[in-house]
């Protein structure tokens, strides 16, 4: 009976340490934690961009299909208070899933302007972000310079 309980005991004991130690590795996946701050660009943040909305769509116009997408259309934006800035809709095909389309808007500020980072079908799409900074960046660059 003794025998039993010690090989019971140690059978418990190294179950929790085995447990413990390996768990312990295990990255967090709590959101807000440090340690699992996003790479880039996350959905539903604003880019705040230098440029008017007229330049940002073409900028848009240039990378979208170098990225396998097509920019379907593209318009004014309105609300009550009159243009908020300038509208486009992007489509891509895709071998699973089929196509899809998302729409968005280049929204007029007084620093330039800015857009959101796409949710599902709303938005600049995320695998365009960051294409999209590298042409901005350079089409800045290249302006400034005289």
């Amino acid at each position: 009976m003794q025998s039993f309980r010690i090989t019971v005991t140690c059978f418990i004991l190294s179950f929790f340490c085995v447990t413990y130690c390996g768990c312990s590795t295990v990255k967090s996946v709590v959101p807000g934690m440090k340690s699992d701050a996003p790479l880039g660009v996350a959905a539903g943040e604003k880019l705040h961009l230098k440029i008017p909305p007229e330049e940002a769509l073409a900028i848009l116009q240039e990378v979208a299909p170098q990225n396998g997408w097509k920019v379907a259309s593209t318009g004014d934006q309105f609300d009550l208070q009159g243009l908020r800035g300038k509208y486009f809709r992007l489509e891509i095909q895709r071998f699973l899933g089929g196509p899809k389309d998302v729409s968005g808007v280049f929204f007029s500020e007084p620093s330039g302007s800015y857009v959101v980072v796409g949710k599902k079908d709303t938005g600049l799409p995320q695998e365009l972000t960051e294409p999209f900074l590298a042409a901005v960046e350079a089409h800045t660059k290249g302006s400034r310079e005289p």
